[in-house]
């Protein structure tokens, strides 16, 4: 049982905890649904609410107009879990990256080490287990969450916001229309079109600075051309930096680790020197630096009103100096990484996106094609001395040492390219003109090459003669297809009738060539393995609402959601590698069911919204990645579980000034049923994560990493035009994630809540807007996660903390032409 004393709900058992959050939500619900209920017409609605703010003023919520089902409706109009931020509330709102999106939406979580390096979850559904994503992520149309078996193949780009459209996020499988990778939800990041006949361009400039760290800086741009009567074309740029704050420290001497490893394998707990005390050789200031440049282009063809072709590019480079990640020991009041040797540890993360979007109208539906070309490649260096350094004591010629020392410290870089790319092709129709009818039918096809090695080096010619501690090549090919139909019908004057369903079909092929010390074949030639997996199904989609007047909507649905499977890698045989327990080579796909009930109401001529509901999802053979006693990781079935909760988002105009938004989600997700092997490698592997199991030990559970259960975030705003027509605004936002448990060399680690706070003013005319910021401004060190399964060789004696940015002041200018 995990509690903490941060908030009185959080004191309470797992049970009162959600007894307290689902019973305060059914009262919001009710009181909603009553109250919107009861106001029949908007004009008896903003009469209410006249009378009692003293002002006659017409405006209410403005809402943002979605496209996530394939036609156009407001987020209250649409009976799905579903948020949304239009590209005004992300200026307004400062944010800049998929990440900070995260914090205002409840039900989505990640797992991250910093940009680039960040894994999207939704409802519990969590991405960490498996070989691929749950969390469809979308560029416009074009899937960007590849399938894939690579380290990165869950982790998302993490693409410049500027000049955006809006951004959605659907909560729950959305298998029908979006696929394989969104059994948890989708993020679709929606971008500015070109225009015909119109010319417009922004200009946008940031500075700031770091406690801790120095100087950051950004300037994006956008231009949008008419050329001619039929073409148009937009430009956006963007070059940003920014600053580290977590030092890498080279220690020379490096004090020794102690420990042992007694016959059979078990694990002791590791203690590592003092690295406080050692004496300093070389100081990397600042590393985790971030640059960040790239650019999008779009040009429309648009011969008559019928027909439009669009082909959009997108290229963007990454680098940074180091994660952003800290050791542990010495914790969080010493925000650095110890190492060594002076082995520099940089990320480069260089993406590509083209696309082809045909459309044609047909009177009766809409015709669209599209075509997509995705290629990224990742490479990233870490220091892997202190591993090598624990397998060089622990064995000698492969006979296991049961005293080692571990004061034999050898260099060693352990570096990994991963490379992806995906050809993916969609055809459908999509209903128009009716909107008691709305439907979708198509067809999906996309083929993936992706390409994960590995190789880690070291001087000690006595561990491989060719300096070679582990190398690893494992290309990956995954072709699908797959055929779909989803619509909905309004039978009735409130009730609508939804349904849908996709039929899938995947086929992937893994090979995989390794040698080295800590693989099975000592000296080359590699020793290999190819292997073959193949599924195919269907995700039905059913929902039911309910709309007695425009104030309320009310639905059920159930939805299903799958992830494939896969294979996993070679792993040293006993006799070589005699505490590596073994693991299975294979591993299959896993499934969802969400069963949801929900509402959207408005009140006060929509002065107030309060759009709520509740989830149970039974997952079927969830993917998790234990770690075997040697740091490998493996992905296995670990066995059936389930995750339930509220999710709840409140919208409130105050007054003409003030508005607030407050969103929240309690999540408990947990492995009811735990696999016997998972549950042999959770009682005997790692004892401290040991799971629950009945008194009949018939049932075991475990949880599911990486989910916070409590998440909320609430934003106040105030804005006011003063009579020359300058508009001011100021806003304070609290966002609070709740306690998770992840893993590193060992299983259950306990990462505590944080809550990060930011505030922010501007001053706009009417082309311009200037703003000053403070965003973290309790210079709160958050745990984010525990990072050691970054790569495959994890150092027992220490965990990598990734961590939030420190308080940062700056300043920002905005300028319409």
């Amino acid at each position: 049982m995990y509690t903490s004393n941060h908030n009185s709900i959080l004191s309470l058992s797992p049970k009162g905890r959600l007894w307290k959050i689902c019973n305060s939500l059914s009262f919001v619900l009710a009181g909603s649904i009553l109250s919107a209920s009861l106001l029949p017409t908007n004009s008896q609605a903003q009469t209410i609410a006249s009378a009692a703010s003293g002002n006659a003023s017409e405006a209410g919520l403005s809402e943002i107009t979605i496209t996530a089902q394939r036609y156009e409706a407001t987020i209250q109009d649409t009976p799905v879990s579903i948020s949304a931020l239009s590209g005004e509330d992300l200026i307004s709102s400062g944010i800049t990256s998929v990440e900070d999106i995260t914090r205002t939406i409840p039900g989505l979580s990640m797992r991250s080490a910093g940009p680039g390096q960040t894994e999207y979850d939704a409802r519990g559904i969590a991405s960490n287990g498996g070989a691929s994503a749950t969390v469809g992520f979308y560029l416009d149309d074009v899937p960007l969450s590849a399938p894939t078996l690579d380290q990165v193949g869950k982790v998302m780009i993490d693409p410049d916001l500027y000049d955006l459209s809006r951004v959605e996020v659907l909560r729950g499988p959305q298998g029908t229309l979006y696929g394989s990778g969104s059994m948890g939800g989708a993020i679709r990041i929606v971008t500015n079109q070109p225009k015909l006949g119109t010319y417009e361009a922004t200009a946008e400039g940031t500075i700031s600075g770091t406690q801790g760290g120095g100087l950051n800086g950004g300037a994006n741009a956008m231009i949008n051309l008419p050329l001619g009567d039929m073409f148009a074309l937009r430009v956006v740029g963007t070059d940003t930096y920014r600053s580290g704050w977590i030092d890498r420290v080279v220690l020379d001497p490096f004090p020794p680790d102690s420990t042992y490893y007694p016959g059979g394998g078990t694990v002791p707990p590791y203690l590592r020197g003092n690295v406080l005390a050692a004496p300093v050789g070389y100081v990397d200031k600042n590393a985790n630096t971030e640059y960040l440049n790239g650019g999008r282009v779009s040009l429309l063809f648009q011969p008559t009103s019928d027909l439009a072709i669009t082909f959009s590019a997108m290229t963007q480079h990454m680098s940074m100096g180091a994660y952003d990640e800290f050791d542990s020991p010495p914790g969080t009041q010493y925000e650095s990484r110890y190492e060594p040797f002076n082995i520099p540890e940089p990320i480069t993360d260089d993406i590509h996106v083209e696309s082809l979007k045909i459309t044609y109208n047909m009177g009766f539906a809409e015709l669209t094609s599209e075509t997509a070309y995705f290629d990224r490649q990742e490479d990233q260096t870490q220091d892997g001395s202190e591993t090598i350094s624990i397998d060089n004591n622990v064995l000698a010629n492969g006979t296991e040492n049961t005293a080692p020392t571990f004061s034999d410290y050898i260099p060693s870089q352990y570096s990994e390219q991963d490379l992806t790319r995906q050809l993916s092709q969609e055809v459908r129709l999509d209903s128009r003109g009716n909107d008691q009818l709305h439907w979708t039918v198509g067809a999906f096809w996309s083929e993936l090459n992706s390409d994960w090695i590995e190789n880690g080096n070291t001087t000690d010619t006595v561990l491989q003669p060719q300096g070679i501690f582990y190398y690893s090549d494992n290309p990956y090919r995954m072709e699908q297809a797959a055929v779909f139909f989803d619509g909905s019908y309004k039978f009735a004057d409130h009730w609508t009738v939804a349904t849908g369903a996709r039929w899938y079909d995947y086929k992937s092929r893994q090979f995989e060539y390794e040698f080295g010390f800590d693989a099975p074949n000592f000296l080359p030639p590699a020793s290999s393995l190819a292997d073959y997996v193949a599924n195919s199904g269907f995700n039905p989609r059913f929902n039911l609402s309910y709309e007695p007047n425009e104030n309320l909507n009310t639905y059920v649905s159930a939805s299903r959601g799958f992830r494939p499977g896969g294979v996993n890698q070679i792993f040293p045989p006993p006799q070589d590698y005699p505490f590596c327990s073994p693991a299975p080579l294979t591993f299959g796909s896993d499934s969802v069911w969400d069963y949801e009930l929900g509402e959207k109401a408005k009140m006060f001529d929509n002065w107030l919204s309060v759009n709520g509901d509740i989830f149970y999802i039974v997952w079927n053979g969830v993917q998790q990645a234990p770690l075997i006693n040697c740091g490998y990781e493996y992905i296995t079935n670990a066995g059936n579980g389930r995750s339930f909760g509220p999710e709840l988002e409140i919208n409130a105009k105050l007054s003409e000034e003030w508005t607030m938004n407050l969103s929240g989600a309690y999540t408990d997700a947990t492995i009811t049923n735990v696999d016997a092997g998972y549950k042999t490698f959770l009682q005997s592997v790692n004892p401290g994560g040991a799971p629950t199991c009945r008194a009949d030990s018939s049932t075991c559970y475990a949880p599911i990493l990486n989910v916070p259960k409590e998440t909320a975030n609430l934003s106040l705003v105030y804005s006011t035009q003063f009579a020359n027509g300058y508009k001011f605004s100021a806003r304070a936002v609290d966002s609070f994630i709740g306690t998770t448990v992840d893993e590193a060399f060992y299983f259950g680690i306990r990462l505590p809540p944080y809550d990060l706070v930011n505030l922010r003013a501007s001053l706009a005319g009417e082309r311009w807007q200037a703003a000053l910021f403070i965003t973290n401004v309790t210079d709160k060190v958050a745990e984010i996660s525990s990072n050691n399964t970054s790569f495959q060789f994890n150092t027992p004696a220490v965990i990598r903390y990734s961590t939030n940015q420190p308080r940062t002041f700056g300043t920002q200018f905005d300028y319409r032409f």
